[in-house]
C-alpha cells in the first residue's frame, strides 16, 4: 500500500488528523526538520523514529519502519485514546485510572515579587524642567558634530 515510511508517515499524520506543525511541537523538534522528510528531502532518523514511538505509542513500529502489519498495534483502528492525550496536554490536565482530572503543576512557577524600594537620587524627578545640555550626531564615516545649547524642553 505504501512504499515508503514518508508515506506511511503521511498516512499517519492523515489519520491523527495533525498538522505537521503540530507533529513537529508534540515530538519537540524544528518544524523544518519534519517539513523536509514530509518533502523527502530528508530521510527520517533514528532519534526521530524514537521519539514519534515513544509519543504515540499505539503506532506500530514495524508497519512505520517498513510497511508490515498494521498501522497501530493490536489492530487498532480508531486513535481516540491518541487524540485524548493530545487534548489532555493541550489543556494542562492529565488523565487518572480512573478519569479524574488533576491540574498539572508547573515546574517553572514564578516565586511572587517581593516590594523593592527604590532610593535612587540619580533618577530625574517628575515634574522638574530639564535644559538640553548637549546633542552629538555621530556620522557613519567616524565624523561628528557636537551642539550645546540650552535649550528648555517642554
Amino acid at each position: 500500500m505504501f512504499t515508503s515510511m514518508k508515506e506511511r508517515l503521511q498516512y499517519f499524520i492523515t489519520r491523527e488528523k495533525l498538522s505537521p506543525a503540530k507533529l513537529a511541537d508534540i515530538l519537540g523538534i524544528q518544524r523544518s526538520g519534519l517539513s523536509h522528510i514530509l518533502s523527502g528531502r530528508n530521510k527520517p532518523g533514528y532519534d526521530f523514529i524514537l521519539k514519534l514511538l515513544d509519543n504515540f505509542e499505539e503506532l506500530n513500529a514495524e508497519w512505520l519502519i517498513t510497511g508490515k502489519g498494521d498501522p497501530y498495534k493490536s489492530g487498532l483502528t480508531d486513535p481516540t485514546s491518541i487524540h485524548n492525550r493530545i487534548e489532555d496536554t493541550k489543556t494542562g490536565f492529565q488523565s487518572t485510572l480512573f478519569n479524574e482530572n488533576k491540574e498539572i503543576e508547573s515546574k517553572n512557577s514564578n516565586p511572587k515579587p517581593s516590594e523593592i524600594s527604590i532610593n535612587d537620587n540619580s533618577l530625574p524627578i517628575v515634574g522638574e524642567k530639564r535644559i538640553l545640555t548637549k546633542v552629538l550626531f555621530v556620522y557613519s564615516d567616524g565624523t561628528f558634530e557636537e551642539y550645546n545649547k540650552g535649550k528648555e524642553l517642554g
